[in-house]
């Protein structure tokens, strides 16, 4: 089927509050697809959309882990006294010398 930019945008201004990605990326799967596929959204099958959507949760969960993690450290300098601009390194090295960040 030929790339149609028409169906697209029929769907956006039907779903005007929704962001589709086209083409999507529907993600590798084991012992199924070796390689990631990329595929206009109008040739799309909803099972490519299925498989499209948990990648794009699996992709979330893991920002969400890297959000949390970022967010922790953060907490424990702020609370632990640190300044904007120390470092990381200088705040969890274990120096209690002083006050952090200057």
């Amino acid at each position: 089927m030929k790339n149609n930019p028409t169906l697209v945008l029929v769907l956006k201004k039907r779903f005007g509050w929704l962001d589709f990605p086209d083409p999507i990326r529907i993600p590798a799967l084991e012992d199924v697809r070796p390689d990631e596929v990329f595929r206009p959204l109008e040739e799309a099958t909803v099972d490519d959309l299925a498989f499209a959507i948990l990648g794009l949760e699996a992709e979330l969960r893991k920002m969400n882990r890297s959000l949390g993690g970022l967010r922790e450290i953060y907490e424990m300098a702020r609370k632990g006294g640190a300044l904007g601009n120390a470092t990381v390194g200088e705040v969890f090295s274990g120096d209690s010398s002083g006050e952090q960040g200057k």
